[in-house]
C-alpha cells in the first residue's frame, strides 16, 4: 500500500510538472504573425503625400523586418495588381517589383479597365478572406492598408482572440480603421527604419 501511495504521488508530481513545462513554453513561445500588404494603399498613400513626407520610399524588406521582429513570421502576403501588357514583365511592375526580392508571397491579378479609360486593381475580398481563414494559425495580423473596406475583417480577426495591427500612412487611414486597430502604426514615423 505505501508503494502505491508513492507511485501516486509521483505521478502527481509528474503531471505538475509537465503543466508548468507546457506553460513555460506558451510563454517563451514567440507570437506568430500574418502580414497583409495592400499594395496600392500604401505605394499610392507615399505617393499622394497622404501623411507622408515628400519622396518617402518604403523599403518593403525593411518594413517586413521591422513587423516581425520579435515574432514568428507566418505569413507575407503582398496583393499586387499587374497590368495586363505582355511587353511588361510581372516581375518589373511597379506594384509586384518592391517585394520580389524578400519573403513575400505575391498575389496577383490584372488591373480592371473602366471605359473612361481609368484602372483599378482591387483585392479587398481576397485579402479579408486569407486573413480571416489563417487567424486560427495567427496571433498577430499586421494589415498595411488603412482601407475602411477591411473593418469587418478586423472585427471578425479580433473575435478569434487575434490581435491587429494597421500600418499605413494616415491620410491613407480611415477613422474606422484607427479605432478599430488594437495598434495603429503610422508609416511616417517608422520611415527612419523602413525607408528606402
Amino acid at each position: 500500500e505505501e508503494v502505491r501511495a508513492r507511485r501516486e504521488a509521483l505521478a502527481a508530481q509528474a503531471q505538475t510538472l509537465d503543466a508548468r513545462r507546457e506553460t513555460q513554453e506558451r510563454a517563451v513561445r514567440r507570437l506568430r504573425l500574418g502580414v497583409f500588404v495592400d499594395v496600392p494603399n500604401l505605394i499610392y498613400g507615399a505617393e499622394r503625400g497622404e501623411g507622408a513626407p515628400d519622396g518617402a520610399t518604403v523599403h518593403m524588406g525593411k518594413l517586413l523586418a521591422y513587423l516581425s521582429q520579435g515574432r514568428e513570421l507566418i505569413r507575407a502576403t503582398a496583393y499586387s495588381p499587374v497590368s495586363d501588357d505582355p511587353a511588361e514583365p510581372v516581375e518589373r511592375q511597379r506594384f509586384v517589383e518592391p517585394f520580389v526580392r524578400h519573403d513575400y508571397r505575391i498575389v496577383t491579378k490584372p488591373m480592371k479597365r473602366f471605359q473612361d479609360g481609368s484602372v483599378k486593381g482591387n483585392f479587398d475580398v481576397e485579402m479579408a478572406l486569407d486573413m480571416v481563414t489563417m487567424a486560427e494559425r495567427l496571433d498577430v495580423v499586421s494589415i498595411v492598408s488603412g482601407d475602411a473596406d477591411f473593418a469587418r475583417a478586423v472585427e471578425l480577426l479580433q473575435s478569434q482572440g487575434v490581435r491587429v495591427e494597421v500600418v499605413a500612412f494616415s491620410g491613407s487611414t480611415s477613422v474606422e480603421m484607427r479605432a478599430l486597430a488594437d495598434e495603429y502604426i503610422d508609416v511616417a514615423t517608422i520611415l527612419d527604419r523602413v525607408g528606402v
